[in-house]
């Protein structure tokens, strides 16, 4: 067969086709058999970024080290980073084990810079905005909103990467189903955030988006299924199942401190449901409600929301994805949801590749 192929290649020489070099395939060590370390600062939106990268890779069960800083405020930034983590010297000696690092958030690409620093062969990926240069790093995904240097290592997406993929939202949809049949017909799902620095979410607040989503619910067949966060408070979620209550549309309520609570439907609601309404307090929630291609309808004052969420949410808005709750139901669901953590796995991996080539 060897020599079958050389005298092909020959009479294509000798014909003039232009040959491209061959790509040993094999010798490219494949990435999904890669030792991966992630590191969180423990946030969710963060965490769950870093994770779903991964898990497209088809890196199953990769290590999550949480990080948190002995400081605060402005020493979180003025510090070196081996004076901020007790775990530091340990990680340093950890990371030997591993392949690859991937981490998301500033303070968190820090920690990925310093450890290449010490250790150059590690691959590292940084997700969100980072510390320094993009040389630091190989590779940075950056989300559009989030300006940031253009550079050869670094990919700019919508919207934020996640763990929304059709096969979670499936396996999860059919594990719910009977437990949320009593939920007939037309579903919102409604993802609450909370307080955050950028505005205040209060009882009061709560109650009024209750009110305002079911409101064209009633005297229908139609319910909602909601989610708090932790950011909610305890105070907040009393209020929002008050008012579920007293509304007299069907729903289901999960809260992070349900301490009875079996399992988070979470992904269950993305795949049941027939629209979504987000805080716009949450960039990750309306990730996830637009990779999971549902109708999503923002909730909260417009002018109250950063910038760079704005101009998030105008994206999303100009492809007919998202708009801001006005109490009508008319957005059509996408043909397709949004593709960031796929495109950034893609590009990783690429890569990846590129460097095993030498």
């Amino acid at each position: 067969m060897a020599q079958a192929m050389k005298q092909d290649l020959g009479s294509r020489l000798q014909a003039g086709i232009r040959v491209q070099p061959e790509v040993d395939l094999q010798a490219i060590p494949d990435i999904a058999k890669a030792r991966v370390m992630i590191l969180s600062d423990g946030r969710t939106g963060g965490e769950n970024r870093s994770i779903g990268v991964v898990e497209m890779l088809g890196i199953k069960d990769p290590e999550v080290v949480t990080l948190r800083p002995k400081y605060s405020n402005k020493l979180l930034r003025m510090l070196p980073v081996s004076m901020l983590y007790d775990e530091f010297v340990q990680l340093q000696r950890d990371v030997r084990d591993m392949d690859v690092l991937v981490g998301a958030g500033y303070q968190i690409s820090r920690v990925l810079k310093a450890l290449k620093q010490h250790n150059p062969r590690l691959f590292t990926v940084a997700l969100m905005r980072p510390a320094g240069k993009p040389s630091d790093y190989n590779v940075v995904a950056v989300e559009q909103h989030d300006s940031y240097k253009q550079a050869d290592n670094v990919v700019v997406t919508l919207g934020a990467p996640n763990r929304i993929t059709r096969d979670k939202l499936a396996q999860e949809g059919d594990r719910w189903a009977r437990r949320l049949a009593h939920v007939r017909g037309y579903k919102i799902a409604m993802l609450i955030g909370g307080a955050s620095k950028h505005g205040k979410f209060d009882e009061a607040a709560a109650k009024e988006m209750v009110d305002a989503i079911v409101k064209p619910l009633k005297g229908n067949e139609a319910g909602v299924l909601v989610t708090t966060s932790r950011r909610t408070g305890a105070n907040v979620t009393a209020v929002v199942e008050k008012t579920l209550k007293d509304s007299g549309v069907p729903y289901f309520l999960w809260t992070p401190d349900d301490i009875t609570a079996r399992d988070n439907p979470y992904l269950a609601y993305l795949a049941l449901a027939d629209a979504v309404v987000v805080t716009a307090d949450s960039v990750s929630m309306v990730s996830e409600a637009a990779s999971a291609g549902k109708p999503v309808y923002l909730w909260g004052e417009e002018k109250a929301v950063p910038k760079k969420f704005a101009r998030y949410y105008d994206a999303l808005g100009k492809q007919g994805r998202a708009r801001w709750w006005n109490g009508q139901l008319t957005l059509r669901a996408p043909a397709a949801g949004l593709m960031d953590t796929m495109m950034v796995s893609g590009f990783v991996r690429a890569r990846w590749a590129k460097r095993g080539r030498g």
